[in-house]
């Protein structure tokens, strides 16, 4: 068959491999791979008898556990960085909605917290000086009083 056959050919019927993108197609070929490895060292094993078979069986139970260290550390890393982020975007989310019920409560009128606490400290600053002055008064028309009787009395 010619090349331009060939392309042709490949145009109207693409391989799968083809088909994917990128990153897809790379794992899939590299997967492709290993099946194929397999599969000849599967054919060696039958040649040269199970001591290579047990070898083979032996340095994959290597691979995997080393693979599987790896893997754990990397997700739990990958985990974290999830965490972490996570609880980012949370914070920036609470303080979004915390300003914009602000804003929405300032427009119908309605006082915020800060503006309550200064109002209730204003209030208690006022009624500490009433009281005061109260007494100030009351202490004042009681001394006022015995001198009044004894002008009264005179």
């Amino acid at each position: 068959m010619s090349d331009d056959k060939q392309n042709e050919k490949e145009e109207r019927n693409p391989s799968p491999l083809k088909a994917l993108s990128g990153a897809s197609r790379d794992i899939r070929k590299y997967t492709h791979q290993i099946w194929l490895a397999g599969l000849g060292a599967f054919a060696r094993a039958e040649e040269e008898g199970s001591g290579f078979f047990d070898a083979l069986v032996e340095a994959g139970r290597e691979v995997e556990r080393h693979t599987k260290d790896k893997t754990e550390s990397r997700v739990e890393e990958i985990k974290e960085r999830v965490r972490h982020h996570t609880g980012e975007t949370m914070d920036k989310m609470e303080k979004a909605f915390d300003d914009r019920l602000n804003k929405a409560l300032s427009r119908l009128g309605l006082p915020n917290k800060r503006e309550v606490e200064e109002l209730e400290k204003r209030v208690h600053e006022l009624t500490s000086a009433l009281s005061k002055a109260e007494e100030d008064v009351s202490a004042s028309s009681e001394s006022e009083t015995p001198k009044r009787r004894s002008r009264k009395k005179s």
